[in-house]
């Protein structure tokens, strides 16, 4: 699954590249992206959406009841306050009846968890990609000063995982990090510069913090399309709640998408391409060449190593924390080219996640509480109802909410 940007900021405007999602040889399928973005500095990038390697561990879905309240509503109609997705097909051929529902079908999943009065715009198509391309996405991004959207991620706080995670957010105008430097060295990051004082964020996740009012069909949140060459890959919907072993369920892999549009992206899958490709990415070949620009994104907020130590370096074993790094509630992957081989914008690969990186053949999936708290975490107001927390987070969960009862006390 993949997603490239098009940036959007005061000093520089808008470009786009489309992304491209191949299919790999030998039936393992991998959205391969090759696209741009960063004030015209060229990334590659992977989100693979694959069978699991023979060697992989994985685990079912620890909440069954979860998941099938989360399929009793897929194909539900989006609640009156909830965010509201116009898809437009854009394709030249237009998407049959049953595509169409399973595009239909993932937004109206979204809808049905995320409260945020928000129009989210996105084109869709089938088309004709090119020789071994599955797919591909595109979402808009903007820059944001980090003590503004630190300001703003306090003010939209309504659940016990927001007010946990805005009260552990560094205080002041710049971040402190442990980063990968042009040498591919660690090393802890708190000079002040753009990269520790300004954020990235998709256009569909400033919607939802308030930190813009666009609101444009013609300037889409995000592009979403899918080969022609593939379409009798896909099962468009699902029996039960499953759909046959030889398919891939198109239902799962457009809420994946929709996911990264949604904000659930990292910057460091930035830094694992350029590291080795500084020409494309319009970088010299200084230790220090990702300092001077924006590279993070609300999400890497809450990726820690260890107990108070923020780390959005490459590889490593990073987790998603929403307590300052006390408590790990999922792994994240860790780059493609120098981390674990899966982009950095997912979480692990041993738990069934909607935004781990790969699905396999046969699988139905939607988004899990780790997925839904880390939207929630990067200004989502996600529905209380909307999927019962596993027991796994019972105690992690009761001191969330007792901060944020303490918070509403003061």
């Amino acid at each position: 699954m993949c997603a490239t940007s098009r940036r959007s900021s005061a000093s520089s405007g808008p470009s786009s590249t489309p992304a491209w999602a191949c299919l790999r040889p030998g039936g393992k399928e991998q959205l391969q992206l090759r696209g741009a973005s960063r004030h015209g500095r060229c990334r590659q990038s992977r989100h693979r959406f694959a069978v699991p390697r023979p060697d992989m561990p994985t685990r079912s879905t620890r909440d069954s009841a979860a998941l099938a309240l989360a399929l009793a509503l897929v194909a539900a109609a989006p609640q009156a306050q909830a965010v509201d997705f116009v898809l437009t097909d854009v394709g030249k051929t237009p998407m049959s009846a049953q595509q169409y529902a399973g595009f239909q079908a993932a937004a109206n999943f979204w809808s049905g968890r995320l409260t945020d009065k928000v129009t989210v715009y996105v084109n869709i198509s089938f088309s004709d990609l090119g020789a071994n391309v599955l797919g591909s996405t595109t979402t808009d991004k903007t820059t944001i000063d980090y003590s503004t959207l630190r300001s703003r991620l306090t003010t939209d706080a309504r659940s016990a995982t927001d007010f946990s995670a805005v009260s552990h957010l560094q205080t002041g105008p710049a971040l402190s990090f442990l980063a990968t430097q042009g040498d591919l060295t660690t090393r802890l990051d708190n000079d002040g510069s753009l990269n520790n004082t300004k954020l990235v964020l998709t256009t569909a996740n400033a919607k939802a913090l308030g930190l813009t009012t666009v609101n444009n069909a013609g300037t889409p949140d995000a592009r979403i399309s899918f080969a022609n060459a593939f379409a009798n890959s896909f099962a468009y919907s699902r029996v039960n709640g499953q759909v046959p072993g030889n398919k891939t369920d198109f239902i799962t892999v457009a809420e994946h998408e929709i996911g990264h549009a949604l904000g659930f992206v990292s910057g460091v899958d930035d830094i694992d391409f350029c590291i080795d490709n500084s020409a494309q990415c319009g970088l010299g070949n200084t230790v220090g060449r990702f300092e001077n620009a924006p590279w993070y994104t609300p999400l890497d907020l809450f990726r820690y190593s260890a107990p108070g130590v923020l780390n959005v370096a490459v590889g490593g074993s990073p987790y998603f924390s929403v307590d300052g790094g006390a408590t790990s509630i999922q792994p994240f992957s860790t780059g493609d080219y120098h981390g674990n081989g899966w982009q950095a914008s997912h979480f692990g690969t041993q738990a069934t996640t909607l935004m781990r990186p790969f699905v396999s053949a046969g699988q139905s999936y939607d988004a899990t509480a780790s997925d839904l708290m880390a939207l929630d975490a990067i200004g989502w107001d996600v529905s209380a109802a909307a999927v019962p927390e596993p027991k796994v987070y019972a105690l992690l969960l009761s001191g969330l909410a007792a901060i944020g009862w303490l918070r509403r006390r003061r």
